[in-house]
């Protein structure tokens, strides 16, 4: 790409005075190739600045400063270069557009109000860039349409109710917005086509929002929200072989969301040493995979999907199993609803709620929960189903129903006030296994279908065991002691 050339070959220069003055305006219009306009403006209460170039391997740019001014630049063909500052300014726009194919456009903003910039690009190949910094209630809107574009907005050195806005049409674009100690900022992104990319970064904030939307194939999303507190990150991605990575970590109040229509796609979301972390997941389609990661107080996580060959594990650190959700007082609810689905989760800490449904084929739970107040509901309707289930602590109760085939059910409550109910009804080769100890235990496992069995081991004071099973080649043991 070319850049700004030097004071050299053919120079338009306009200069307003030194000292505040008159309004200044500027116009300059330029047509052929290897042309330069430059302007600069500095300290008239009003300043316009006009840049019109039409060929290739043009360089044109505006200077302002101390005003309330306009900058507007405009080329059409081809390698061609824009650049535009503003400086101390108050209320002030940017505007740049270009048509054709390779062009570059900066704009930049420091030290301000209410400021604008805003970038039109209409081609292939182009680059946009807005750098503002140190603004109140500016905003950076970029537009581009076509092919194998790149954009990217930065709002940097402090500042509030700025706003980032990228809007990209076609193949191969990349986006990318960031805010660094921002109060109330917001990122938003679209981007349609395929092979895009998005990157969006908000930290060392408060009360941020970042919201991305990519429709097409092999897009890729990529959020960081760091040391924020009361912020949001929104993902929508729609098309194949989409992944989705949001980070909050060391913050509080936060709240994700991910949504994936599609085939192929993963997503993973943490958030690290927070708290009153909120994590959403919704995934629809094909070979969907979930990581999710949360440490701190506090935290609530909800997943469902719908589609085939669904995993969730809950991460430390993502992997194969593992589990996640450390801290005091997380709550986690599951839904998935199709082929193949798998949940591993394991929450500990103080007071943890787990809810877990499965309705499908080949459907697997594994949960542990350990210490106080844990409750654990789960629902596995399908074939092939197995939960095994491990809470620790004390006041801890489950409940259950497998109904499909080759169901099988383990759970190991530990501690003083467990229930369990444990129910499958109607199907094959299903098994229950219940062990409670200590305090007021009681155990219901009902089944009905073909070869099940039931086992109950309750020690302690207080038990009572109920096993009641219709069908084939049942078989129940129960001990209490």
């Amino acid at each position: 790409m070319h850049k700004l050339a030097p004071l050299s070959a053919a120079i338009v220069l306009a200069l307003a005075g030194q000292a505040m003055a008159d309004d200044s305006i500027s116009t300059q219009s330029q047509q052929g190739n290897q042309n330069i306009a430059e302007v600069k403006q500095s300290q008239a209460p009003f300043a316009s600045a006009t840049q019109d170039q039409a060929g290739h391997d043009h360089n044109h740019m505006a200077l302002q400063d101390n005003s309330t001014s306009h900058i507007q630049q405009s080329a059409t063909g081809s390698f061609n270069a824009g650049y535009a500052e503003q400086l101390y300014e108050n209320g002030s726009q940017i505007t740049q557009q270009s048509g054709g194919s390779l062009n570059d456009a900066f704009a930049s903003q420091s030290v301000g109000e209410n400021n604008e910039s805003l970038q039109i690009q209409l081609g292939s190949g182009n680059r946009s860039v807005i750098w503002q910094d140190t603004q109140l209630g500016s905003q950076a809107t970029t537009l581009q349409s076509g092919h194998g574009n790149e954009a990217t907005v930065e709002q940097l050195f402090g500042g509030s109710n700025n706003k980032s806005v990228i809007m990209q049409g076609g193949t191969g674009n990349q986006a990318a917005a960031e805010h660094m100690t921002h109060q109330d900022g917001d990122i938003a992104i679209y981007q349609e086509g395929k092979q895009n990319w998005a990157y969006g970064d908000q930290r060392d904030g408060l009360g941020g929002t970042i919201g991305i939307d990519q429709y097409g194939t092999g897009n890729s999303v990529e959020v960081w929200q760091d040391n924020q507190a009361a912020s949001q990150a929104s993902v929508y991605q729609n098309g194949q072989a989409n992944e989705g990575y949001i980070d909050q970590s060391f913050g509080q109040g936060n709240s994700a969301g991910l949504s994936q229509t599609g085939r192929g796609n993963a997503s993973w979301s943490d958030q690290y040493e927070t708290n009153q972390a909120v994590t959403s997941i919704s995934q629809v389609g094909n070979n969907n995979l979930h990581f999710t990661y949360q440490t701190g107080d506090n935290h609530s996580l909800t997943i469902s999907t719908a589609g085939n060959a669904n995993k969730i594990m809950a991460s430390n650190w993502k992997g194969e199993k593992s589990g996640g959700q450390f801290g005091v007082g997380q709550q986690a609810q599951i839904n998935q609803n199709g082929n193949g689905n798998g949940v591993n989760i394991t929450q500990e800490g103080n007071a943890q709620v787990a809810r877990l449904d499965q309705n499908g084929h080949r459907n697997q739970m594994e949960t542990r929960q350990a210490d106080s107040n844990n409750e654990l509901y789960f629902e596995q309707n399908g074939s092939d189903n197995l939960l095994i289930a491990d809470q620790r602590g004390t006041a801890n109760y489950a409940e259950g129903l497998a109904a499909g085939n080759g169901g099988s059910i383990t759970l190991d409550q530990s501690g003083s006030g467990n229930q369990s109910y444990t129910y499958q009804l109607y199907g094959n080769g299903n098994e229950a296994t219940i062990k409670q100890t200590d305090v007021a235990n009681l155990a219901y496992v009902t089944q009905g279908g073909n070869g099940n069995q039931a086992f109950v081991d309750q020690s302690g004071a207080s038990q009572t065991a109920t096993i009641t099973q219709y069908g084939n080649a049942n078989s129940a043991t129960v001990t209490q002691q």
